[in-house]
């Protein structure tokens, strides 16, 4: 399990100006998050905050790589990660969150980065989670295969037996297309 106090920003007590903090985003991590999209990975965070009043503007970037499983063949797959999201923190009566504006209770004035960091890493992933063509699990993808085979045999997307054909064996509904062909 993951501390999670070691991602949280005492933003009341940071003087004016600007501070830097950096986080390694590790195995141990994902594992501490409560979700299943990211199994494990390296990532590097770097967080810039400019304070400003009352303002806090965060610029959060992350590189690094990810692991996740494969939508074709449910093995894990690695997955690059670079991006770079922005977020202004404010004071507030209590917690809101709209757009890139975080409102934190006044009386807290803590900034918790724990799921935001996951968060803003599960969001710049592509929806297609996959291999390279070609890399998948051979014995899963030969299951697949089988296994879509069979739905369409239930379907009964094979020919139908009780469906009019001429000599050459072409169903009469396409009668019309084959004429404009000749």
């Amino acid at each position: 399990m993951t501390n999670t106090d070691l991602y949280k920003l005492n933003l009341k007590s940071l003087s004016q100006g600007k501070h830097s903090f950096s986080y390694e985003l590790d195995d141990a991590y994902f594992a501490g998050v409560e979700a299943d999209d990211i199994h494990g990975g390296d990532v590097s965070v770097a967080v810039n905050l400019e304070k400003n009043g009352e303002v806090h503007k965060l610029e959060l970037s992350y590189d690094g790589y990810v692991l996740v499983s494969c939508d074709r063949c449910l093995e894990p797959v690695e997955l690059d990660v670079c991006d770079t999201y922005e977020m202004v923190v404010k004071f507030g009566l209590e917690y809101s969150e709209e757009d890139d504006v975080l409102i934190l209770p006044e009386r807290e004035g803590v900034l918790d980065l724990h799921w935001h960091l996951y968060e803003d890493i599960a969001l710049s992933l592509p929806m297609q989670r996959m291999h390279e063509e070609g890399e998948c699990d051979s014995s899963m993808m030969n299951l697949y295969g089988q296994l879509a085979t069979d739905e369409v045999r239930e379907a009964g997307d094979e020919p139908s037996q009780d469906v009019d054909r001429d000599e050459d064996g072409i169903d009469q509904r396409w009668a019309a297309l084959k004429k404009l062909k000749k």
